[in-house]
């Protein structure tokens, strides 16, 4: 078991450093290409650039619950009462990144005057991403809060 947390710790360390790469090499040079393509836009750029990078700062502290959790569930201390609250974490900082971006949805689309479809479906993508991790963070707090209670309740039995 151990064995298969630690894989999946490297996959997730992978996954976020990779993601890292890519904001910071990919990211300007997409949003330079669209200021170019549309130079409507162009007073845009560093103000949404920012903007995802400080989005990503929350991305990076729930990847970082992810691995506690792992560590926990690693050492054998999977049902605690702590990992619960990690995944109460997540949950929020999921809830934290919707706020975020559909303030940064309306923000852009006052600056433009409309709303551009591609942020349409960005906003889209981003909020069912969180959602659906917000859902199953909740989940697993509730059943991992139940398992710490059946737990105890066995403990003390004799």
């Amino acid at each position: 078991m151990t064995k298969y947390v630690r894989m999946f710790k490297w996959l997730v360390v992978l996954l976020a450093g990779g993601s890292f790469v890519l904001s910071v090499t990919f990211l300007p040079y997409f949003a330079e290409s669209v200021a170019w393509r549309f130079p409507e836009y162009d007073y845009l750029l560093y103000p949404v650039l920012f903007f995802l990078w400080a989005t990503l700062i929350g991305f990076y502290y729930m990847v970082v619950l992810v691995i506690n959790i792992l560590g926990n569930v690693q050492s054998g201390k999977a049902f605690t009462v702590t990992t619960a609250k990690l995944f109460d974490r997540i949950a929020l900082m999921a809830f934290v990144e919707i706020v975020a971006y559909v303030l940064g949805f309306v923000a852009v689309s006052i600056c433009i005057m409309k709303a551009h479809p591609y942020f349409i479906f960005a906003l889209f993508i981003v909020t069912f991403i969180c959602l659906a991790l917000m859902g199953f963070c909740k989940i697993m707090k509730h059943l991992l809060l139940r398992v710490v209670d059946i737990k105890e309740e066995n403990d003390y039995t004799v």
